[in-house]
C-alpha cells in the first residue's frame, strides 16, 4: 500500500484512490428527496450552459486518528472557456499539478518531479470524461468536485453511487443564501451549499471520509476510528466573462522533462533512477536536536531513510518495523532515519508517544530531500551503502518488509553489493583521437 503524498481527493463519483486499499462502491438504489432533485437539476443545467468560468478553489483535508489532529490545505486557479480551453493551477499547498489546455494542446506537469506530459487537445472539455487518457483521469480524479460540475451531466455524475439525497433547508454562507443538499451513500457522506438566486453557484461541499476508512482498518487497525473529512471551498467566481487566452498558456520548465506517460515509475522506466548511483546530500535538522549529514556516515554505516508522515496508514505500519530493525542493527554499522515530510513537530512528538515508536526522526521541513530522492508516495525506503550509493528502494508497505530489509543489511555488512553502480560517465574525445 502507497499512501500518496499530494491531496488524491476524487472528483465525479469521488471514487477513492485505490492506493489507499479503497474500493470503489458499489451501485446503490437512490432515493432523491423532490426539492433536492430540483435544486441539483437547476444546478446541472446552469452549469452545462455556462460558456467560460474562472474560480478560485481550496481543498481542506482534515484528518483525526488516536487523538492525532492533522489539515492539509491546497488552493487552485481554474479557467475556463468552451469548448476546450481550460487551466487548472496549482497556486499554494499540496498535491501540486498543473492540468492546462489551450485549444490545440493539453500539457500535465507535476512540478515535484518536473515532468510533464503533452498530448493534442481534444474537441471539447466534455471529451475528457469519454474514453481512457492519462489527461482526462486526471481532471476527473485530480480536483474533489470540480470535474463534476463540468462534465458532460452534472446531475447524473453527481448522483452516481449516492443512495439517498435530502434536502437540509436553507442556510447562509459568506454572505449569500444557500440551499443545503445532502448525499449519503456507501463509502463517504456529502453537503453542498449552492446558492438560492438566478445562479446557483456551489460555494462549498464537505465530504466525510470516514465510513471509507473502515475499509483500510483491516491492514491498519489504528485507522479503525479515523476521522477523514474534505472541505472545499469556491471562494471566487466570474461566470460568461471572456477569459483571455494567455490564461491557458503552459510553457514547460527548462528543468522540466517530456515523459510519454505518468505510468508507475517501475513500469515506465524499470528500476528506480537512483538505483546504484550516489544518494543525494542531505543535511537535515533531527526532531530531538543534532543534524542528518549523509557525508558523515559515508565509508563508515550502511544508512537507511524512510520517509513517512503521521496521516498516513501505510507509514503506520512500516514505522514500527524500522524501529525494530533500528534496534537489531544498533551498534553493527547500521544508521536508520525516519524522515518526515513537512509536519509540525509537535504533531510528530505526540505521534512517536503515543506508538511508543523509537527512531531517530530527521525533519524535512520543506520537502526538498523528499523531491531530491524522487519520492512520490509514501513511505518510501532507500537503503544506502557504506560508500554512499543507494542499494535498495520500496515504496509501500509490504508484509514481508522486515525480512527483505535485514536480508539485504546482512549482505551489505558482508561486504555485498545489491546492486552495480552506475558507471562513469566516459570522458570527452580529445579532436583528432
Amino acid at each position: 500500500m502507497v499512501c500518496a503524498v499530494a491531496l488524491n481527493g476524487a472528483a465525479g463519483t469521488w471514487a477513492q484512490n485505490p492506493a489507499a486499499g479503497v474500493s470503489p462502491p458499489e451501485a446503490a438504489p437512490r432515493t432523491v428527496e423532490p426539492k433536492a432533485g430540483e435544486v441539483l437539476q437547476k444546478m446541472s443545467d446552469f452549469y452545462r450552459g455556462l460558456q467560460s468560468l474562472r474560480l478560485d478553489l481550496e481543498v481542506q483535508l482534515h484528518m483525526q486518528a488516536d487523538g492525532l489532529k492533522q489539515a492539509l490545505t491546497s488552493s487552485w486557479a481554474i479557467a475556463l472557456a468552451r469548448p476546450n480551453r481550460l487551466a487548472i493551477r496549482h497556486t499554494a499547498g499540496q498535491g501540486a499539478f498543473h492540468f492546462i489546455c489551450d485549444g490545440s494542446n493539453t500539457f500535465v506537469f507535476f512540478p515535484a518531479n518536473k515532468r510533464y506530459l503533452q498530448q493534442p487537445a481534444l474537441a471539447s472539455i466534455a471529451s475528457y470524461f469519454e474514453g481512457e487518457t492519462e489527461p482526462g483521469n486526471l481532471l476527473q480524479h485530480g480536483i474533489p468536485f470540480f470535474a463534476t460540475l463540468i462534465s458532460p451531466q452534472p446531475y447524473q455524475q453527481l448522483l452516481a453511487d449516492v443512495a439517498r439525497v435530502q434536502y437540509v433547508g436553507t442556510e447562509m454562507w459568506q454572505g449569500a443564501e444557500c440551499h443545503r443538499v445532502r448525499g449519503l451513500q456507501k463509502q463517504f457522506d456529502w453537503d453542498m451549499w449552492l446558492e438560492t438566486g438566478q445562479q446557483p453557484l456551489v460555494r462549498k461541499v464537505l465530504m466525510d471520509m470516514s465510513k471509507g476508512m473502515l475499509a483500510a482498518a483491516a491492514a491498519a487497525p489504528q485507522m479503525t476510528n479515523a476521522q477523514w473529512q474534505m472541505e472545499i471551498l469556491f471562494n471566487r467566481y466570474d461566470v460568461n466573462t471572456p477569459v483571455a487566452h494567455a490564461a491557458f498558456q503552459f510553457t514547460p520548465p527548462v528543468t522540466a522533462k517530456k515523459v510519454a506517460t505518468f505510468r508507475p515509475q517501475q513500469q515506465e522506466e524499470g528500476p528506480p533512477p537512483l538505483l546504484g548511483k550516489p544518494a543525494p546530500a542531505l543535511n537535515l535538522d533531527l526532531l530531538d536536536g543534532g543534524k542528518l549529514s549523509l557525508a558523515k556516515h559515508q565509508g563508515q554505516d550502511v544508512v537507511v531513510l524512510d520517509f513517512w508522515a503521521t496521516w498516513c496508514g501505510p507509514c503506520r505500519r512500516s514505522l514500527p518495523v524500522l524501529a525494530g530493525v533500528a534496534a537489531r542493527y544498533h551498534g553493527r554499522g547500521v544508521a536508520v532515519y525516519a524522515v518526515n515530510q513537512r509536519e509540525p513537530v509537535a504533531t510528530i512528538k505526540d505521534f512517536l508517544a503515543k506508538e511508543k515508536i523509537i527512531l531517530t526522526v530527521a525533519l524535512d521541513r520543506e520537502g526538498v530531500a523528499g523531491e531530491g530522492y524522487g519520492v512520490e508516495g509514501i513511505p518510501q525506503t532507500v537503503v544506502i551503502g557504506k560508500d554512499g550509493v543507494v542499494q535498495a528502494v520500496h515504496v509501500g508497505f509490504a508484509p514481508d518488509l522486515k525480512e527483505t530489509l535485514c536480508r539485504q543489511l546482512d549482505d551489505l555488512l558482508a561486504g555485498k553489493s545489491l546492486v552495480t553502480p552506475a558507471p562513469p560517465a566516459a570522458p570527452a574525445s580529445k579532436p583528432g583521437l
